[in-house]
């Protein structure tokens, strides 16, 4: 009995000393809320800086190992893919376009973070008439080692409806109908 009672004493001291220590160390600071505002303060000047038409403005808010995937296009990987997706995009005639973020959320880690909101866009047609687009976004946001938040992964969609494909033409009837008669006629 002498060897169960020092075995459970030992086990119970051991069991303290585990459980004062985890309470005893410094939990993680809960920076969730300034996290959020600093990259919800990020989109926003992104969106500003969207206004001055400059890829390089645009490009300098993607971290060098970003994903952008744009609609009607295909997925963007490097940061000479995204320039060419951006570049194209800010090369539409008339262009205008802005977001607004709906949602920042960081993780309580502080090292990622995401947003989605709406998007406004206007360009000019093939025939020079002013078109307006608007819709939603999504991105992912990570904080870099100098405590920036760039953003890692960019995706935004249009709540415009696709316009239907074109009914395949029918051909005439008085067409069929000679076709018929040449027939016949052999």
């Amino acid at each position: 009995m002498p060897r169960f009672r020092t075995l459970s004493l030992m086990s119970a001291a051991m069991f303290a000393a585990l459980f004062f220590n985890a309470c005893s160390k410094p939990q993680p600071t809960d920076n969730r809320a300034a996290d959020s505002a600093a990259v919800q303060k990020a989109d926003a000047d992104w969106s500003a800086a969207a206004q001055a038409k400059q890829a390089d403005a645009w490009v300098a808010f993607y971290a060098d190992d970003a994903v952008v995937l744009p609609p009607n296009d295909k997925i963007a990987t490097n940061k000479d893919a995204i320039r060419k997706t951006i570049t194209d995009l800010l090369a539409l005639p008339g262009l205008s376009v802005s977001w607004h973020t709906t949602k920042a959320e960081a993780a309580r880690s502080g090292d990622l973070a995401y947003t989605y909101g709406t998007y406004e866009l206007t360009a000019d047609d093939a025939s020079g008439k002013p078109t307006s687009d608007h819709g939603k976004y999504s991105e992912v946001w990570k904080k870099q080692a100098n405590g920036s938040w760039k953003c890692i992964v960019d995706m935004w969609s249009s709540d415009l409806r696709v316009a239907p494909a074109p009914a395949p033409k029918r051909k005439h009837h008085a067409e069929k109908s000679s076709r018929k008669r040449r027939h016949h006629a052999r």
